[in-house]
């Protein structure tokens, strides 16, 4: 829809009627505020319209016409001494002429170009706005009063149109705060967040995930297929996918992907599916936790110096075997050997405590050398070990202690270039099922190791069959 240009404001009430007639589809259709003015200024015969809105103290200015004006113009032209006598109450101030000297005080040419003027207050209640609408012709007005009704006509739209502009602003820029946010935050949480589309491309990829796993976004899009990077096993790497496009779950499922500098990582993952059936994969990063948790777990059940089971973890090993061990199943039966370090004291007084941890770690790696894997090694405490042996007859179980005294008597320790032979003294019970109690079998060992020791140290003594 094109406005024609009068050229000269309105003379008569028909001739403002038809103006009005003409605007009021550009004041209601989805018009830049620009284009508005450059309607109005074609319509009435202004040169310079302008609209200027101001909230929480930002100012806007749109302006259609010449001379051209800014927003420091206008603000003066607000603040000016003339206006200052209206500010009690008012809603439209007229100029028949000298419009141009207010608007423009220190620039001739363009306040000549500037004869008439009005100036209406755009009136908002409970909005936090305020406003104002000027036009400015190039000649006085004659028929004054007729164009400032059809001002006042054309404010009370434009404040709609206005408001709703406003409106739309504040609605975009709450969005965008919302987005900023929401971007902030996925870019700079601690947690892994992902998306891949059905072609296995990366869509989303935060901060967090280019932190732990070491790749870009445009690296993995490089690669015919990005989890590749991550799972090189195919099967796993199935199971992955499936996880995220066939069957999305909200569940935490542990996984163990690769980083890029080879390091396997263990990372808890959860699949959200949005509104538009893409899935949003949320993971966690547990690497460091798992192997706090593992040191913790080995804290609790190695023993620090010799790296063998602690006492805890041998008894609750002992009573499970005993648990499981049945007089008619020979292969539940096991055997039990109780070792302790001959003259262990000796060796702290004479060179030391340092060298006695020495000589214990020693007697462990020899044990370890010979010990068959499925044999449990334990440290019951000082220099007292316990072995449980599956499986294993007690002829088996002597013949291994003696492959242990003839190690310790091949490889000495040294110490300070002096040479420390080790030996030990030993109690073996072969267990086949008829009693379940721990203390009772352990007392049996016990009082063998000291018979053995009694009867002059490093030999191993067997007690007859527990039944």
């Amino acid at each position: 829809m094109k406005i024609e240009n009068s050229a000269v404001p309105p003379e008569d009430a028909d001739a403002a009627l038809s103006v009005l007639v003409r605007l009021m589809p550009w004041l209601t259709a989805q018009r830049s505020m620009e284009e508005i003015l450059r309607a109005i200024n074609a319509a009435l015969g202004s040169t310079l319209a302008w609209v200027v809105i101001r909230q929480d103290d930002a100012w806007q200015l749109v302006s259609a016409g010449a001379p051209g004006c800014t927003l420091q113009d206008v603000q003066t032209f607000l603040e000016q001494s003339q206006l200052q006598r209206h500010q009690r109450a008012w809603r439209v101030i007229c100029w028949r002429r000298h419009a141009g000297d207010l608007l423009f005080p220190h620039q001739e040419i363009s306040a000549r170009k500037l004869r008439s003027g009005i100036l209406c207050k755009l009136n908002y209640k409970e909005s936090g706005l305020e406003g104002y609408f000027f036009l400015a012709f190039p000649q006085p007005l004659s028929s004054l009063s007729i164009v400032k009704n059809v001002v006042i006509v054309l404010v009370e739209k434009l404040k709609n149109y206005l408001a709703e502009i406003v409106a739309r602003e504040r609605t975009a820029k709450e969005m965008q705060r919302i987005v900023t946010q929401y971007k902030a935050l996925f870019e700079r949480a601690p947690v892994l967040m992902n998306s891949f589309d059905k072609s296995n491309r990366c869509v989303l990829w935060n901060g967090e995930c280019e932190r732990v796993f070491g790749w870009s976004i445009n690296e993995l899009n490089q690669q015919a297929d990005p989890l590749a990077l991550f799972f090189p096993d195919p099967e796993v790497r199935q199971k992955v996918r499936s996880s995220v496009n066939t069957s999305p779950g909200v569940d935490m499922h542990e996984w163990h992907p690769v980083r890029r500098d080879g390091q396997v990582l263990t990372v808890l993952w959860s699949n959200i599916q949005l509104p538009d059936q893409s899935v949003l994969s949320i993971g966690l990063d547990i690497t460091e936790r798992k192997k706090a948790e593992r040191q913790l777990e080995m804290k609790a059940t190695i023993d620090d110096l010799t790296g063998c089971y602690n006492r805890f973890s041998m008894l609750r090993k002992l009573k499970e075997a005993l648990v499981a061990c049945r007089p008619d199943e020979p292969r539940s039966h096991f055997s039990l050997l109780m070792l302790d370090l001959d003259y262990f004291k000796n060796i702290n007084d004479r060179w030391g405590h340092l060298t006695g941890d020495a000589a214990l770690i020693h007697f462990c790696d020899q044990i370890r050398e010979h010990c068959d894997p499925s044999y449990i090694f334990g440290r019951l405490g000082g220099e007292e070990f316990l072995i449980l042996m599956p499986h294993t007859h007690s002829k088996m179980a002597l013949r291994f202690s003696q492959k242990i005294r003839a190690s310790l008597a091949r490889n000495p320790l040294f110490s300070n270039g002096e040479k420390i032979a080790l030996s030990f003294s030993a109690g073996l019970v072969f267990v086949t099922g008829e009693e379940s109690d721990t203390s009772v079998l352990l007392t049996l060992a016990d009082n063998a190791l000291y018979d053995a020791k009694r009867a002059g140290r490093s030999k191993t003594v067997v007690v007859g069959a527990f039944l």
